[in-house]
């Protein structure tokens, strides 16, 4: 009875082991096989994007190589009589805003965005409003001017107006602040006053 029982164990331990090596042999199998699918990375060709990488890797190199365009700007404060180019921002040399008479000309088309500010002083004459108006000049002959934005202040304390307009301007173009106000009621000075614009850059 007891020889039964130690032959019953001893071929049903071979039986599991037989198991666990049909089960190694196939787990083998299987890391063999993907191993060998897997491509090697090394040997891949890297992509154009990388290609086109500076060799240091960095972007800013490319940005702020001499390639790269110069802004295109213009700041204006009034001065005793007309506007002025704003001391405390350089002006551009080599730039498609400029300007004369009074009026900024476009050498260049393109999108332009424009900005004023215009700081209104305390007035008690009764003066019953107060106009910042933005217009785009006429051409002799061809065109009529345009107002492109205005803002209308109605009110005796001192307040601060300010407006922007983006357009798209041809050569030739040209734009004026007009400031209506009895006396000259606005603040002087860069910090208060002022209008200016930039073009942006073509996408």
């Amino acid at each position: 009875m007891k020889s039964q029982q130690h032959t019953s164990r001893y071929l049903l331990l071979h039986v599991w082991c037989g198991f666990l090596t049909v089960a190694m042999g196939i787990m083998v199998a299987v890391l063999t096989t993907v191993q060998i699918s897997s491509p090697d990375k090394s040997n891949l060709p890297e992509s154009k994007e990388e290609n086109q990488h500076p060799p240091n890797g960095s972007f800013l190199a490319q940005l702020n190589s001499s390639k790269a365009p110069s802004p295109s700007y213009i700041q204006l404060t009034m001065g005793t009589l007309s506007w002025e180019n704003d001391h405390d921002a350089p002006v551009c040399g080599s730039c498609s805003l400029v300007l004369r008479d009074n009026s900024v000309y476009i050498r260049s088309e393109g999108f332009y965005y424009f900005y004023v500010q215009v700081t209104f002083t305390r007035h008690t004459g009764g003066e019953e409003k107060r106009k910042v108006t933005l217009f785009k000049n006429g051409i002799q002959h061809k065109t009529q001017q345009r107002r492109l934005s205005e803002a209308v202040y109605h009110g005796e304390k001192e307040c601060t107006v300010f407006m922007s307009r983006m357009v798209k301007l041809q050569q030739g173009n040209s734009l004026s602040l007009e400031i209506t106000s009895k006396n000259n009621s606005f603040r002087y000075g860069g910090e208060n006053t002022y209008w200016g614009a930039y073009q942006l850059p073509p996408y």
